[in-house]
């Protein structure tokens, strides 16, 4: 084989395995028995960041905020609340897409939300809890905020008594 083309095949391939992991392979994550796309991720995401934001915090977590969130909705959630979640989801985003994508025009008054439906309130409700939840069950929120030790704690050897 001549050397100019073993450098092309090299190349060829390296290439190749710098854009496989780029590529779109599925078209979301499920929810119950329906499978969400990229765009109702991208609204969880937003309202889940609007309740909480915790963008300059170093919270490591083994995973991020809308695994989270699924995860919680598919092991706890009955499978009725799962579809009145994601109806509520589909309400949302209409009612969003009528406000030109601007989701901080809900949560301006948010403890008035009169013209809100109830499947609505339903989701962002439940979004609210889940992120409260993955925050304060964060390694980083249990050692700095509540100063949390691991369970065998500090051995403390000559106390008076």
């Amino acid at each position: 084989m001549k050397r100019r083309d073993a450098f092309q095949n090299i190349a060829l391939i390296t290439c190749g395995t710098i854009l496989l992991p780029s590529c779109k392979f599925n078209s979301g994550f499920t929810v119950g028995n329906k499978i969400l796309s990229y765009d109702q991720l991208n609204i969880i995401n937003k309202v889940s960041e609007i309740i909480l934001p915790i963008e300059n915090l170093k919270i490591v977590n083994p995973e991020n905020l809308t695994q989270f969130i699924f995860t919680m909705l598919n092991d706890c959630y009955s499978p009725d609340d799962i579809n009145y979640y994601l109806s509520g989801l589909d309400e949302y985003s209409e009612f969003i897409n009528t406000k030109n994508n601007n989701h901080s025009l809900i949560f301006d008054n948010i403890n008035s939300l009169d013209g809100i439906s109830e499947k609505i309130r339903f989701f962002i409700n439940t979004t609210k809890d889940l992120s409260i939840t993955h925050f304060t069950t964060s390694e980083f929120y249990m050692t700095e905020y509540l100063n949390y030790e691991y369970a065998p704690s500090r051995y403390i050897g000559c106390i008076s008594i």
